[in-house]
């Protein structure tokens, strides 16, 4: 049980980041390309974005057609001729000349009322935010907005509720009422307990958990965490409850209850640490102030500086994790290899360490990690066990000399420096190919940024097997 709820809440955390992600890509004031697209037809138009932004507190977002210097206006922007700049407000007294009209934007769940000097004259409601054009009633004067949640609290916290009760109703009905007995049937309530909290409490709960906590993070947790958490643990109950109960049905399912997503101390480790750290990486987002990411939107040099602090964190995370996960046993003072290990460090006047890696049967394999961060008192190599049963001795000195090598030349020093510079070309590319496709629609933003994201995930592969210098023993 213990096992199972360790993924699940790895599947919670996932989802949870997906929803920081949607908030810091789509409905962020600073990075949503549906706002810019938007007031760039109507340059000169001004945008009240209140109970709307993930940062705290109410901004204009007044769009103009200048070439202006935003140096010393730290929430300004350019893309292209247009210039953006937010500016802070205080929604109980906003001044509209008469005549003159402002939209008003809050996220969904989040309603906003007005004082009588003003009159709407549109008001539409999408899926990610509402959107209302208000126009001054008389004289040039000030009014005021209070927000409010658009849903009733009878009806947030019924569908908060179902959010999570659902799919355990669910596996419950299909297990134990309904004659089902298959994968597709088995594994639906799952996937609908991480898939329905996301959207059900997204889009109706966490407007009222803002108004009330005044707290994204606290709101992330309470309406997105939270139930998936519970909705992924009660089906996972209910699932246990369904293989006990079978047993004297299907006589093997003891033994697949026991393979059933088995993991070792060190991957719950792995899945314990990736958890958290994934949790307080995007959390870190909410305590920077809005200036620093208006500033990374607009420098080149800050957005190639945060894209390049994100590859080295994946690099030193799969390094840790590689590391880490393949349970290596020094072997270097046992009968076998100790005549070995002293014949190298003779031949290089080093200390060496001799590692195998545990259940590698199957491979023939050695690598030495050749970063700048080695050590350099001693050198340590891995081997796998497939290599020393395929291999003879001597055979496998030649191997761990010829890895030596690899560390006396410095290649994985080079490679590594040639990766980040490559690095540094995709986010400069990244950065200007994303000012291009925002001047001309969000369309082609949305496209530009997976491309971003899959060739950092694939030089992340490609990097740690350079630096490693894994050798493969044919």
């Amino acid at each position: 049980m213990k096992k199972r709820m360790l993924i699940f809440l790895l599947v919670t955390a996932f989802f949870t980041v997906s929803v920081i992600m949607v908030e810091l890509s789509i409905r962020s004031a600073v990075l949503s390309p549906f706002i810019l697209l938007d007031s760039k037809k109507n340059v000169g138009v001004q945008k009240l974005l209140t109970g709307y932004s993930i940062y705290h507190g109410d901004y204009l977002l007044d769009i103009e057609n200048t070439e202006e210097d935003s140096t010393n206006r730290p929430l300004a922007f350019h893309i292209g001729p247009i210039d953006y700049q937010f500016i802070k407000v205080n929604t109980e007294n906003i001044i509209l000349p008469a005549g003159e009209e402002l939209t008003v934007m809050t996220r969904r769940g989040v309603e906003p009322s007005f004082s009588k000097e003003v009159t709407i004259q549109s008001s539409k409601r999408k899926f990610f935010f509402n959107e209302y054009t208000i126009r001054a009633a008389k004289n040039d004067g000030s009014f005021s907005i209070q927000l409010k949640t658009e849903f009733s609290k009878t009806l947030t916290f019924l569908i908060y509720g179902c959010s999570f009760l659902l799919p355990f109703l669910l596996a419950l009905f299909i297990n134990k009422v309904l004659p089902w007995r298959n994968l597709f049937t088995l594994f639906v309530p799952f996937i609908l307990a991480g898939i329905l909290p996301l959207i059900l409490n997204y889009h109706f709960s966490m407007g009222y958990a803002l108004l009330l906590t005044k707290s994204y993070i606290w709101s992330i947790l309470l309406c997105i965490f939270l139930p998936t958490f519970l909705s992924v643990s009660l089906t996972t109950a209910i699932y246990q409850w369904t293989i006990k109960s079978d047993e004297d049905i299907e006589g093997e399912s003891e033994m697949e209850e026991s393979d059933f997503l088995e993991f070792s101390k060190r991957e719950k480790v792995i899945i314990f640490v990736l958890t958290i750290g994934s949790l307080a990486y995007f959390f870190s987002f909410f305590l920077f102030p809005l200036s620093l990411y208006v500033k990374i939107v607009d420098k080149w040099y800050l957005f190639a500086a945060w894209y390049l602090s994100l590859t080295l964190i994946i690099m030193l995370v799969y390094t840790v994790i590689h590391r880490f996960m393949g349970n290596y046993e020094n072997v270097g003072f046992t009968e076998q290899f100790y005549s070995l290990k002293k014949t190298i460090e003779a031949a290089c006047s080093i200390n060496v360490n001799l590692f195998t890696k545990k259940e590698s049967e199957n491979e023939t394999n050695a690598w030495v990690y050749s970063t700048p961060f080695a050590s350099k008192k001693s050198i340590n190599i891995y081997m796998t066990e497939g290599l020393i049963k395929k291999f003879t001795l001597d055979e496998v000195k030649a191997v761990l000399f010829h890895e030596i090598g690899h560390i006396k030349r410095k290649h994985g020093r080079w490679i590594l420096f040639i990766t980040f510079g490559v690095a540094t070309l995709i986010s400069l590319l990244m950065f200007f190919t994303r000012k291009i496709m925002l001047g001309f629609g969000w369309g082609q933003y949305i496209l530009i940024f997976p491309v971003g994201i899959i060739a950092l995930i694939g030089l992340t592969e490609w990097l740690p097997n350079k630096i490693t210098v894994d050798e493969q023993i044919h």
